[in-house]
């Protein structure tokens, strides 16, 4: 997914601001084999990743990166789930020195994640909720494609991990 930075080049004393978000809905119709019923599944989700850092030196800047995300599955014949959680980690991004307009870049980062969890069940039962929190770390690279000098589109893969533990 691509990302939009804004800051002073990527030169020693200059600041970085980016984000990037995801907006995704979808709905399917699920035929149950064991029961010869079927339902119809509803799910949404949003998230806001903002990411703002210095220049310690020339391409390396450290910071601070968050992931707020929320996320409804909504299924008709049994319930429904919402599922809210947040992230915050240090980070570290390096930007490859090169002539031009695309420059590839590396990208690390640890800290801590939450997650809120709520279940409704349709008919009987009682409402469950969960909290989780635990240990979360990524990486990732790709290319930083430069429209002018100090605004560029980033594209790349990242991996996350996060080790939830129930609070």
């Amino acid at each position: 997914m691509p990302t939009f930075s804004i800051f002073g080049q990527t030169t020693k004393g200059k600041f970085i601001l980016s984000g990037g978000t995801n907006l995704q809905f979808s709905s399917s119709n699920e035929e149950y084999v064991f029961s010869n019923s079927s339902s119809k599944t509803k799910q949404s989700s949003i998230s806001f990743r903002p990411t703002m850092g210095y220049f310690v030196i020339d391409n390396l800047a450290i910071g601070l990166s968050g992931n707020f995300s929320t996320s409804t599955q909504e299924e008709k014949s049994f319930g429904k789930q919402i599922s809210t959680s947040a992230t915050i980690m240090s980070m570290a991004m390096y930007y490859f020195p090169m002539e031009g307009k695309i420059r590839p870049l590396l990208q690390i980062g640890a800290g801590y994640s939450s997650m809120a969890q709520k279940y409704t069940p349709l008919q009987q039962g009682s409402e469950d909720k969960r909290l989780y929190s635990g240990f979360t770390y990524n990486f990732g690279g790709g290319i930083a494609y430069f429209i002018t000098e100090n605004i560029s589109f980033d594209f790349g893969v990242s991996y996350t991990n996060t080790n939830f533990k129930i609070k």
